[in-house]
């Protein structure tokens, strides 16, 4: 019997029919390549070096997929599944509207650095911020990463194309009296424990809206974030995995903002006596129990924002507060980072260096007490 020949050997031999020589490779997917041509020769070093990217691993599935082809598979079987909701949205009007237009016709095997280096201008040419046309490049290249892994190409274009630097704005924020001023003017507001919350935790808005009465434990003064509550477009609002595995954390509360979860918790069991009441598991609802639309809340967030005559910040910007206030107090950048949920320290330091390098003049405050310049007498 026949040994079965394995991948990437190959064969070649006459096709009498077509007056054409043929060459044949299987692949580790189970998919096959096939060369004719009238000349053995060309066949036979085609066979040669299919065999030699199979056995480097450098073999591509499918030379005639293009960049649309590739990305509407990589949104389909990767993005489904592994996006937030949230981000799938978001990638695929980056997609649809950006790189599609300009790279969908090209050849996947065949884009280069220069051709996604002309995306990048034409977009900025376009009026398109930095941080926009960054975002566009990241999401080609965490595709074509994919690309690679899945062996459509060798390698990935997009990171030797040269996307412009983001430009990271320095964060809006209130001092703590102005945090205070607002605060006090909420009293007996039906939603001021929404800002006690975002004003003592930093939380994101998602977080707050999208917080289950089981993840409160305030006795021992903590909650837990385990999900978050999204507008996603075309299906409306949804409870989605929390925006990182990082975000998933532990969170002490502030007394002040436990005493004002206390008293709403209590509105809110007067609430849901009402026979239209609809039970969410939400801490923070609507008169009915339903969840809170993200856009009430901001709308509601401007109004007393302008009544109480602050200057004007977005809902977010309470998250950058808390976090501007911990650091000007000297609380560790690694515990701000747990806090908020960021993916890493990093994105902690680098958000908010406006404020940690004046801070560094502690340092050197701190080595002058220890070493002080050697006093010089000059009477000598």
């Amino acid at each position: 019997m026949a040994q079965r020949r394995a991948h990437g050997e190959g064969t070649i031999f006459f096709n009498s029919k077509k007056n054409l020589w043929v060459a044949k490779v299987s692949l580790p997917n189970g998919h096959r390549k096939t060369k004719y041509n009238k000349f053995q020769r060309v066949v036979k070093q085609w066979l040669q070096e299919e065999r030699e990217k199979v056995s480097k691993g450098t073999f591509i599935y499918d030379s005639k997929i293009n960049v649309s082809g590739f990305m509407s598979y990589y949104m389909e079987t990767y993005g489904k599944v592994k996006l937030r909701s949230t981000t799938y949205v978001s990638y695929s009007q980056v997609i649809r509207s950006h790189i599609n237009p300009e790279l969908g016709g090209i050849k996947l095997s065949q884009l280069t650095p220069n051709q996604i280096n002309q995306l990048i201008k034409k977009k900025l040419d376009d009026g398109l911020s930095p941080r926009m046309v960054e975002y566009i490049h990241g999401i080609l290249k965490r595709a074509l990463n994919r690309a690679v892994k899945w062996q459509y190409m060798t390698t990935n274009p997009a990171l030797l194309a040269e996307p412009p630097a983001p430009n990271s704005p320095t964060p809006v924020v209130w001092n703590p009296l102005q945090v205070k001023t607002f605060l006090e003017s909420l009293q007996g507001d039906r939603w001021v424990a929404i800002y006690y919350l975002a004003c003592g935790t930093g939380m994101r808005r998602g977080e707050i809206l999208g917080l289950p009465i089981s993840g409160l434990n305030l006795e021992s003064k903590y909650l837990k974030v385990t999900q978050s509550l999204q507008m996603i477009q075309g299906e409306g609002l949804k409870i989605v995995e929390p925006k990182t595995q990082k975000s998933r954390r532990m969170i002490m509360i502030p007394s002040y903002a436990v005493l004002a979860l206390k008293d709403h918790l209590t509105r809110r069991e007067e609430l849901s006596k009402n026979p239209r009441w609809r039970d969410s598991g939400l801490v923070f609802t609507t008169n009915i129990g339903t969840p809170i639309e993200p856009r009430n809340l901001n709308r509601h967030f401007m109004n007393k924002m302008k009544e109480a005559g602050l200057p004007h910040i977005r809902f977010h910007d309470l998250r950058h507060t808390v976090a501007s206030i911990l650091l000007e107090k000297n609380i560790h950048p690694k515990i701000v980072s747990e806090l908020l949920g960021h993916s890493s320290v990093n994105l902690t330091l680098n958000t908010y260096s406006h404020i940690i390098n004046p801070l560094n003049r502690q340092a050197a405050d701190a080595l002058d007490d220890v070493i002080s310049t050697p006093k010089v007498d000059h009477t000598q």
